[in-house]
């Protein structure tokens, strides 16, 4: 009971201090919590050094990957059901998910650069400039999953504009040898198929000073939607296949060497979007087998030098990730119903080089002076990453077969310096200051256009060239310095006050050109920018923490602004997309959180957002045409929020568990234009686990229910001109059974 009891601080402590920013679970679910304390022993990792939450002017939502494992959340549309002023957009497939927080986003297309990055530990999962995988990672064996809220520029980059999703995973452990399995099998409603979950941990010491952590799972989920021509069913089916080794080496007390690999792949039957205005599971104009397989690969090493006052800290990594999409287009082109079919096939490919060398303080500087009292985190950072995106467009006409296509090849560079301070004065005050210095450089261009037909003399090529156009490579560059400070006022033992300003940047980038096949199609004359410029946000923040009662009820609220500059906007012409700088806008918002025990067993978390996001400049857009000042920002609904009713008590030898979860968004545009409305919904979870530590293997069994009434909603949606509107879909009903077992 005492691990479960404590997980269940931990997450109302994560929920409660989501609104004013500050929010995490201890990793340890072995740990005492004192007696109905809320907010003891909680750590996280967010300014590059374990600290406790409340030493943190943040806004931060942080869960365990124990928690996550107990709800029966996995992906990453789970986990931002508990984090007001969060949306999270499907997209067409699992990997070309787009997170937004607090309304920052390009556009609801689920293409283009994003707004909001994903790490794994400090790498950078999201590309600088053209659009690339982002893996929906596992959580299972995760430390943490961190949703950190405002511009993360001066500790992570110009990955994270307008906040970051960090992955933080378990590190090897020298103590003892043990291990997790887990094992689902589910039901998907409207689906005729079963989903299957398995995964598995093993943590092995070779000795004292040598241990290797093993992670795998496999998540195989059933698809719901049917095709209406072809009579098949559960056509967007997923598999997703992780694997994770870690391995750490500690030869002596001040030196550890540790080492890590990653490796992701997710395959996609078929797209999750239907057509038509209406939430269905149908699809009724596939022309042509639409898929996607995904794929991503980590390896890094890093050396920490712990030399009593301050810790050195130096990692590499290498990630690379590849994508082969395939997308039935003979909608979007009109053409659908005359027997010819058009397919648009990506291969996007990216492989990213990043250095970080960091001093971490491990006590405040000596002195009484100016320069003494100071915890510090400052560092270098250097990031190389080459990214592709050829795309081939495949004409299938009556007589012939007609492949046509282009794309775009971009390097990005990135050179930094970073700090971040902080200093607790006599006065009940601490002062908070950070910057990061940084120069970056795009350079890229296109490949050249190409065109075979089957009816030519020679035919078709057995492979597709894809040769840069060098003549044509143009070159951005840019640096600046993003600040950031915060002030703590401790009002009381119950109350602190919060005021805070954080800027962040994000990478321009090079759109290529507009291949002529579409040109011809739709007959546009849409300007396409070559290259967009990056842009930049100014976030301020203004809350206020409380804990009552022994901490047995707590109450914060967190006021933001946020000004957006030189925004980029994600635009069309024809089927191709591309980017755009355009004015600016604006954010204001205001976040809520309670927490209240009702007993030693029952708790009651509630959270909720409200934000206004619109442009504050008039401005023409080629897709859109005039777009006056005051419109409302897409995917930015006015009201998220979150409610759970959790209780955790053991009967005899059993330790039972239980949450009922609604989660809520209001409605929100899908663009500039509000072309696809996006209407309100609410889904309800439930959770129920019962444990038994006294048998072997201290089995646990799990009943989970995701989205228990069904509901059944356009999560995004597009319009391609006039010719066709799309829509993709919330998850069905879900109902898992699994057993976990521990040795």
């Amino acid at each position: 009971m005492t691990g479960s009891r404590h997980s269940y601080h931990c997450l109302a402590a994560a929920v409660v201090l989501a609104m004013s920013g500050n929010a995490a679970h201890a990793a340890d679910t072995d740990t005492d919590a004192r007696a109905g304390g809320l907010l003891d022993e909680i750590v996280v990792t967010a300014r590059k050094r374990e600290e406790d939450v409340r030493d943190i002017p943040t806004s931060i939502d942080a869960f365990s990957g124990d928690r996550l494992a107990g709800l029966g959340y996995f992906s990453v549309e789970d986990i931002l059901k508990l984090s007001p002023g969060v949306t999270f957009e499907s997209g067409f497939s699992p990997s070309s998910t787009s997170i937004i927080v607090r309304g920052i986003t390009n556009d609801s297309r689920g293409v283009g650069p994003r707004t909001v990055g994903r790490f794994y530990g400090s790498v950078p999962l999201t590309n600088p400039s053209i659009m690339g995988v982002e893996p929906d990672l596992d959580t299972f064996d995760m430390q943490t999953v961190e949703v950190l809220k405002g511009p993360q520029g001066t500790l992570f980059g110009g990955s994270a504009l307008a906040g970051a999703v960090r992955y933080v995973p378990r590190a090897p452990d020298f103590d003892s040898f043990y291990g997790t399995t887990s094992l689902g099998v589910g039901r998907t409603s409207s689906s005729g198929d079963t989903s299957r979950n398995l995964a598995l941990m093993l943590n092995a010491p070779f000795s004292d000073s040598f241990a290797m952590r093993f992670v795998g799972s496999w998540r195989d989920q059933a698809g719901w939607i049917d095709d209406t021509r072809s009579g098949e069913r559960d056509i967007n089916d997923f598999d997703a296949r992780q694997g994770r080794v870690m391995a750490a080496w500690r030869p002596t007390e001040e030196l550890l060497f540790e080492a890590q690999y990653l490796k992701y792949r997710g395959d996609l039957g078929s797209f999750n979007w239907v057509e038509g205005l209406e939430a269905t599971r149908l699809r009724t104009q596939r022309s042509l087998d639409d898929s996607e397989r995904a794929e991503a690969e980590l390896l890094g090493a890093s050396i920490t030098w712990d030399a009593g006052p301050v810790s050195t800290v130096f990692e590499y990594n290498r990630l690379e990730k590849d994508r082969n999409q395939f997308n039935d287009v003979t909608i979007f082109t009109g053409l659908f119903g005359t027997g010819i079919t058009v397919g648009q096939n990506f291969l996007e490919s990216t492989q990213q080089d990043t250095f970080e060398l960091r001093f971490v303080s491990n006590e405040p500087t000596a002195g009484d002076g100016l320069f003494g009292g100071w915890d510090y985190t400052v560092g270098l950072f250097y990031m190389d990453s080459d990214q592709t995106r050829p795309v081939i467009i495949n004409l299938a006409l009556p007589d012939q077969l007609i492949r046509q296509g282009g794309g775009a090849v971009v390097n990005a560079e990135e050179q930094a310096v970073f700090f971040d301070l902080t200093r607790r004065f006599d006065a009940p005050f601490e002062l908070n200051l950070g910057g990061r210095y940084f120069r970056q450089r795009t350079e890229g261009g296109t490949f050249q256009d190409f065109a075979f037909s089957s009816a030519a003399p020679g035919g078709l090529p057995a492979t597709i060239p894809f040769v840069p156009s060098t003549e044509n490579f143009v070159g951005l560059r840019d640096s600046s310095f993003n600040p950031k400070a915060a002030l703590r006022w401790f009002a009381s033992d119950e109350v602190t006050v919060i005021a805070s300003y954080a800027k962040g940047f994000r990478f321009g980038g090079i759109n290529g050109d507009q291949v002529q096949l579409e040109d011809a199609i739709f007959e546009t004359d849409v300007d396409i920018p070559f290259t967009y410029g990056s842009d930049t946000i100014h976030n301020w923040e203004l809350g206020v923490r409380t804990n009552w009662l022994d901490d047995r009820v707590s109450v914060d609220l967190t006021a933001f602004y946020v000004d957006w500059r030189n925004l980029q906007i994600l635009q069309r012409a024809g089927v191709f997309a591309f980017t755009d700088n355009v004015g600016r806008a604006e954010v204001r918002g205001l976040e809520f959180a309670f927490t209240g025990w009702l007993s030693d067993s029952w708790a009651l978390i509630l959270n909720g957002s409200f934000q206004d996001a619109e442009t504050k400049e008039d401005f023409t857009s080629g897709e859109f045409g005039f777009v006056p000042s005051g419109t409302r920002l897409p995917q930015a609904p006015r009201w998220t929020g979150a409610a759970q009713l959790r209780h955790a008590s053991s009967y005899g030898n059993l330790d039972l568990d239980g949450a009922l979860t609604y989660s809520y968004r209001s409605k929100s545009r899908n663009n500039l234009t509000n072309t696809v409305p996006l209407e309100a919904f609410g889904t309800l979870d439930l959770s129920l686990s019962a444990q038994n530590t006294d048998l072997l293997l201290q089995p646990r069994v799990s009943l989970i229910g995701k989205n228990l009434t069904d509901k059944q909603a356009a999560q995004f949606g597009f319009t391609i001109g006039t010719v066709a509107n799309v829509l993709s879909i919330n998850q069905p009903r879900q109902v898992l059974l699994k057993l976990d077992l521990f040795f």
